[in-house]
């Protein structure tokens, strides 16, 4: 049979598409004292309402920079040139021009103890500059978007008439530059489904006693006679030396043994449900001497970000009585892949008990998405 997925899972392909990706965020402040005259005498002043109104930023750039690493080659858009058109290339943003209005609604309390209010607008200009190196291909295609903007007043009443006010506007500006993308698009789960999504699924890869392509494995013999004249893996012992040739592997049927493979993240979605399969036989054929005490068991885990396992272990047994000389095959099914997971990992594992003397081979794997959930 094929031997497994060596070539990757599917993919939806490459899309190229146009995304603001941001280059900059400035967090930064803005001070506007002001001092406002009234038109009475006042006692106190109460309380003042402020917000700030149209908020906008105008980028100051250099000109093209084409000895700068950042460098890139113009292309020009148009089939026609135009004596004032701008000069394309690299540009460094060299400051910011903030300006906007602020808003007051002044309430204070006059010398008849009468509450009166009047209102004001502030407007103010402030020039910031970037702490790092900000560089743009395309200056038509950057934004600036202002985030978390706050207003704060403090304000006393130096003379009767005079209201002395401190008003600071923090912000995040955020820049961002509209760039073309290539970007790899993930097959939907009902395309995963009938995937193999093993590598090396039916051993035929190995060096020496080790498999190869994703394998790992413990107490194991590589290169042993396979089920359709390939190669198996030994579990507990071997018929062969690795590929009929070499150094004997240091195996016994006395001790437990195992081979296992990690699932492929890109599979590894919540709501899927794998199907894990392989063929197994033993050693023994009636032979005399051979003790056969042992089970076989089928182990599918999912685990989260910590390591530890989710829910539990999901196995499939069998008994030396249910493994003969002749290939059988033996699935598993999984549950969903739960919510949390991050990754899983199937093994075929070989328990022993007292007296055991016998082995297993394991040929042609494969652990196939079987369905999504809610299909």
């Amino acid at each position: 049979m094929p031997n497994g997925n060596s070539n990757g899972l599917p993919f939806g392909g490459c899309v190229l598409v146009k995304l603001p990706i941001v280059i900059a965020d400035i967090v930064d402040s803005i001070k506007v004292d002001n001092v406002t005259c009234l038109d009475e005498m006042a006692k106190k002043v109460d309380h003042i309402d402020v917000r700030v109104e149209d908020l906008e930023a105008d980028p100051v750039w250099s000109g093209p920079i084409t000895g700068n690493p950042h460098h890139k080659p113009c292309t020009s858009k148009k089939a026609t040139f135009h004596t004032y058109d701008k000069e394309c290339g690299v540009r460094k943003l060299k400051s910011v021009n903030i300006h906007g209005n602020i808003h007051k609604q002044i309430y204070y309390v006059n010398r008849d103890d009468q509450v009166r209010h009047m209102s004001e607008d502030i407007a103010f200009t402030e020039n910031i500059e970037p702490d790092a190196d900000i560089f743009v291909d395309n200056v038509d295609n950057v934004d600036f978007e202002f985030k978390n903007v706050d207003i704060d007043v403090s304000f006393h009443l130096p003379r009767a008439t005079r209201i002395q006010q401190h008003t600071t506007v923090s912000f995040t500006l955020k820049i961002s530059e509209d760039q073309q993308l290539f970007i790899q698009t993930c097959i939907p789960d009902s395309g995963l489904i009938g995937t193999q999504l093993l590598s090396n699924a039916s051993f035929e890869t190995f060096t020496g006693c080790q498999l190869s392509d994703g394998w790992g494995q413990s107490n194991a013999a590589a290169g042993q006679p396979g089920r359709n004249n390939g190669y198996s893996v030994g579990l507990g012992g071997q018929l062969q030396n690795p590929g009929g040739t070499g150094t004997p592997c240091q195996v016994s049927a006395g001790e437990q043994a195992s081979i296992f493979q990690n699932i492929p993240s890109a599979a590894l979605r919540p709501g899927l449900v794998y199907e894990f399969c392989f063929w197994a036989r033993d050693n023994a054929n009636g032979q005399i001497g051979i003790v056969e005490n042992y089970n076989l068991e089928a182990r599918i885990r999912f685990l989260d970000a910590n390591g530890q396992t989710i829910n539990s272990v999901q196995t499939e047994r069998r008994s030396f009585s249910q493994i003969t000389n002749n290939w059988t095959q033996v699935c598993l099914t999984s549950t969903p892949v739960p919510e949390g997971t991050v990754s899983g990992v199937v093994e075929i594992v070989f328990i022993p008990e007292t007296g055991n003397t016998a082995f297993v081979l394991i040929d042609d794997a494969s652990l196939i998405v079987r369905r999504a959930n809610g299909m």
